[in-house]
């Protein structure tokens, strides 16, 4: 699939341009494998890079226009790196945008040519704007000699999320998108950037079971959980008499101690981060241990979690765990990603991957889902280089 993808690029990209590319980079998508909605609380999350991947082309063109083409919405567009203006009706090039704006800061940035492909599931959950920005980054930097320490990848990749997209999103996707490695799950503290490859076990295999919903995510109450965090943070340290920057650094006595002078909605959003915090740190000593059943249960606290307190998840999310938490050969569930449509993942035993794969899929449609699919995810590498 990777070969196929990257060898029809190159050839689009000479179709539009006349020349082959300069360089090619490539950038995963992701699971979350537990650590939902806590990154931008400076907590812990453990997520794994899939073998879905966004490609970049990219060319020096010299003066001031770009062009840029997007082989899967099959559009292409040109546009001058003016500040502060943003494209509305090609939103996809915002994030083109972002990182030649960013990079000029320290070298000179020219017209450059653009094409872009993925097999990373658009809307469903698997950060395609992440595997997306990431790659752009690498080319650019690349085609322009721009030295980005590698921990500037995913920090530029938060920004231009942020200042040049609209979603107050954390570190995590662009983080796991430059830093992942095949075979492992990433344990990452957020708050000091740290971070632990977690190996998978070999006789384990993760179905990604995607909705059919697709998420607008700048436009869903993404935005307005985080706010929602800030103001429970804020709430808390008010009662606590404590400095406290971020859920990160309240603990599950004071919280619950703190309860009835909490908003309830402010205190059911801090009790799923702080409690979320605690399933990571204790999900990744169990894959340490090869305990993968505690890895499933931890797994479908996390989902109740989401959809109880943090209320993110949804029908199409919730049926899908219902589907296959008993199922023999399933060790956990969960919703992944942001939620509010999207994926949901399952840990399974590897033997039974395929016949589970085939009948959590027919269930979901059974039910009336009909836009859903099930696909076995094996593990993904960080973003790389392809072609210099």
């Amino acid at each position: 699939m990777e070969g196929d993808i990257k060898k029809d690029l190159i050839k689009l990209y000479r179709e539009e341009f006349g020349k082959a590319p300069d360089i090619v980079t490539s950038a995963p998508g992701r699971i979350n494998l537990i650590g939902e909605h806590t990154d931008y609380n400076q907590g812990y999350v453990l997520p794994i890079a899939i073998d879905r991947r966004t490609f970049t082309a990219a060319g020096k063109r010299g003066g001031e226009l770009f062009i840029a083409f997007s082989k899967e919405l099959g559009k292409k567009t040109s546009f001058e790196i003016l500040p502060g203006k943003f494209e509305h009706t090609n939103f996809w090039v915002n994030y083109i945008k972002g990182a030649c704006n960013l990079l000029s800061a320290q070298k000179t940035i020219e017209g450059t040519n653009f094409a872009i492909g993925s097999t990373v599931p658009r809307g469903s959950g698997l950060s395609s704007s992440a595997a997306y920005v990431v790659s752009i980054i690498e080319a650019v930097a690349y085609l322009y000699g721009v030295g980005l320490k590698d921990i500037e990848v995913p920090i530029l990749a938060q920004r231009i999320e942020n200042e040049f997209i609209g979603v107050q999103s954390g570190i995590m996707d662009p983080f796991v998108a430059k830093f992942a490695r095949e075979g492992s799950a990433l344990l990452i503290d957020t708050k000091t950037l740290e971070y632990q490859y977690i190996s998978i076990p070999k006789d384990c295999s993760i179905l990604v079971c995607v909705t059919g919903v697709k998420r607008a995510i700048a436009t869903t109450e993404y935005n307005k959980r985080r706010q929602q965090c800030q103001e429970a943070g804020a709430s808390l340290s008010r009662i606590l008499g404590k400095e406290v920057t971020s859920l990160r650094d309240v603990s599950i006595n004071e919280l619950r101690n703190a309860e009835g002078e909490m908003d309830r909605v402010l205190y059911m959003r801090a009790l799923h981060v702080v409690t979320e915090n605690d399933r990571v740190v204790k999900t990744s000593a169990a894959l340490m241990n090869g305990n993968k059943e505690f890895v499933g249960d931890m797994m479908l606290e996390s989902h109740m979690s989401l959809c109880s307190n943090f209320q993110v998840s949804g029908p199409e999310l919730d049926a899908y765990v219902d589907i296959a938490e008993p199922l023999d050969g399933v060790y956990g569930a969960r919703m992944t990603g942001a939620g509010f449509g999207g994926s949901a993942i399952c840990l399974v035993d590897s033997e039974a991957e395929n016949e589970l794969a085939k009948r959590i899929e027919r269930e979901y449609k059974r039910r009336g889902y009909e836009n859903g699919y099930v696909f076995i995810a094996r593990t993904g590498c960080g973003s790389r280089l392809e072609k210099s």
